[in-house]
């Protein structure tokens, strides 16, 4: 398999919902390596810097916060995941995954810009139990 090398850089949102989903403010990763491995994101402290929120015009996130939502209900998806891209030299935004079970601890790039965003963990977690009580009721 080959792709296209995107350079950029690393932006991620957190949405949550079904129908009508939220997005939060965007993170940046900031590796220190040569990319953002499996070493640099768990095992080496210095790995890898978090920056939340990122450092961005508000037309930006607001762009960025489009296309998190556009991708998420394109793949319909339900309760909550994490779209990441990359933030091209000429503005362009370039989606290129999304994480449907994005970490949840205290460190993880789900939760942290959400925090940012003005909703805690705890929230995150009530929100999520409802967004699956309102999908499953007869």
């Amino acid at each position: 398999m080959c792709e296209e090398m995107i350079t950029g850089r690393e932006i991620e949102c957190s949405v949550l919902g079904n129908e009508n989903p939220i997005v939060s403010l965007p993170g940046e990763v900031i590796s220190h390596r040569e990319f953002y491995s499996y070493e640099a994101k768990y095992l080496d402290k210095n790995g890898a810097q978090l920056k939340i929120p990122a450092e961005l015009p508000d037309k930006t996130i607001q762009k960025i916060q489009e296309t998190a939502i556009k991708v998420f209900k394109l793949l319909r998806c339900q309760g909550m995941a994490r779209v990441d891209g990359f933030l091209q030299e000429n503005g362009d935004y370039v989606f290129s995954e999304i994480n449907t079970i994005p970490g949840f601890t205290s460190i993880s790039m789900y939760p942290k810009p959400w925090e940012v965003s003005g909703i805690s963990q705890l929230e995150i977690i009530d929100r999520l139990i409802q967004l699956a009580l309102d999908k499953n009721k007869f």
